[in-house]
C-alpha cells in the first residue's frame, strides 16, 4: 500500500503535482466496483480517472485556468474547502473568500490545514503549530491537498460566489 501511495503516476490528473507530493487529495471518494486481482494501484487509478472524468464534464480546467489556479492549486484550494465546509452554497462563499484572502496578501486562515498538519506529524492541533501546511502562519496555499475534495468543493474554486468578504464562522 506504501509502495502503491508514494509510486509516481503518468496520469493527466497529476500532470502538475510536485515531484515528490503525496496523492492526498487526489483519490476520489466514490463507489467502485472494482476486480478483486486489482492492485491498489490499478484502484488509485480508478479513482483519478474517476475525478479527472468529473473535472473534465463540469469544464473545469479552464474555469481553474482562468482564475489563475494550476490543477494541482486548484485541488489544493478545494481540499481545504472541503474540510472547512461542507454544503455547496457554503463552500461557493467560501472559495470566494479565500480568494479574496489570496488577492489582498491575507492569509488563509484556515483551521483546517494547521489540524491536517499536526495531525499527519502525530501531534495535537494548535493554531501555532509550525508546518508550510499552516495556513495560519503562512501565507498561499498549503504545499498540497489536505483532503480529497468532493466535486461541489471543485465546482466553488472554479465559480466561486461572489462578493468581498474576508471573514466566515464555520460550525457551532
Amino acid at each position: 500500500i506504501e509502495a502503491a501511495f508514494e509510486a509516481e503516476y503518468d496520469h493527466p490528473l497529476l500532470a502538475d503535482k510536485p515531484a515528490g507530493e503525496s496523492v492526498e487529495g487526489y483519490i476520489y471518494g466514490e463507489t467502485y466496483q472494482i476486480a478483486s486481482g486489482a492492485s491498489v494501484q490499478d484502484i488509485l487509478v480508478r479513482s483519478f480517472d474517476e475525478m479527472y472524468a468529473r473535472i473534465e464534464a463540469n469544464n473545469l480546467l479552464a474555469a481553474f485556468e482562468k482564475r489563475g489556479m494550476s490543477l494541482h492549486q486548484a485541488v489544493t484550494l478545494a481540499s481545504v474547502i472541503e474540510r472547512e465546509v461542507h454544503d455547496a452554497e457554503d463552500q461557493k462563499q467560501v472559495a470566494q473568500i479565500f480568494y479574496k484572502r489570496l488577492e489582498d496578501g491575507m492569509p488563509l486562515g484556515a483551521d483546517a490545514t494547521f489540524v491536517y498538519a499536526a495531525r499527519m506529524d502525530g501531534k495535537t492541533p494548535a493554531v501555532d503549530y509550525d508546518s508550510p501546511y499552516n495556513t495560519r502562519l503562512h501565507d498561499g496555499l498549503p504545499p498540497g491537498p489536505i483532503a480529497s475534495p468532493g466535486i461541489t468543493a471543485l465546482q466553488a474554486v472554479a465559480n466561486p460566489a461572489d462578493g468581498d468578504y474576508v471573514y466566515f464562522v464555520s460550525g457551532d
